[in-house]
C-alpha cells in the first residue's frame, strides 16, 4: 500500500519520535523505500547546479558542499543505518530552502505514499506567532501525512 515514505527529520529528538511509527508502517506494508530528509537553508558559497539531462524537480547536484550540508548528511546516515538494520531500504536526500516548501516541492516531484513526520501540536495564537512546518505540510501537500504528536505536547496549546 505504502511502497514511498518520506520522513521529514529536523534533527531534533522530538522529529524522531515519528521513526517507530515509520518503522512498523514499512514493514506492515512491504514498503519498497523510506526516505529521510532534512530541509535546510543555503549557506554563503553554496553553487547549487542543476543537471538538464533529468526531469525537472529531480536530484540537483551542488558544489562545493558546505559544513551545514554535511552535518546535515551524517545526522541522516546515521539514522537510516539503523533503519537498514531492521531491513528497510533507506535513501537520504538534503533538501536546500525553507523546511516546509522543500519539502512539499520533494514530495510532489518525487512521488510518494505517505509523509510521516512529528508536531509539537501548536494551536491557535502559538502556532500563528511561531509558525508551523507541520501545518504547512499537511495543507500544502498532495501526498497523505501521518502527524506524529511529540512527546509533551499538549492539545490545544
Amino acid at each position: 500500500m505504502y511502497q514511498h515514505i518520506v520522513v521529514p527529520l529536523d534533527g531534533s529528538n522530538m522529529a524522531e519520535v515519528a521513526l517507530p511509527h515509520v518503522k512498523q508502517i514499512a514493514k506492515g506494508c512491504g514498503t519498497e523505500e523510506v526516505t529521510l530528509v532534512r530541509a535546510i537553508k543555503q549557506t554563503k558559497g553554496y553553487k547549487r547546479v542543476t543537471d538538464y539531462s533529468k526531469a525537472v524537480g529531480t536530484t540537483p547536484t551542488t558544489q562545493p558542499q558546505g559544513g551545514k550540508e554535511r552535518k546535515a548528511e551524517e545526522y541522516l546516515s546515521v539514522i537510516a543505518k539503523k533503519l537498514q538494520d531492521e531491513g528497510i531500504k533507506v535513501q537520504t536526500k538534503v533538501l536546500l530552502g525553507k523546511p516546509a516548501q522543500a519539502i512539499i516541492f520533494y514530495a510532489a516531484h518525487n512521488p510518494c505514499d505517505l509523509i510521516v513526520m512529528a508536531t509539537h501540536a501548536r494551536s491557535g495564537f502559538s502556532r500563528l506567532i511561531r509558525g508551523s512546518v507541520a501545518n504547512k505540510i499537511v495543507t500544502a501537500s498532495i501526498a497523505p501525512v501521518l502527524m506524529v504528536r511529540g512527546p509533551g505536547s499538549v492539545p490545544g496549546v
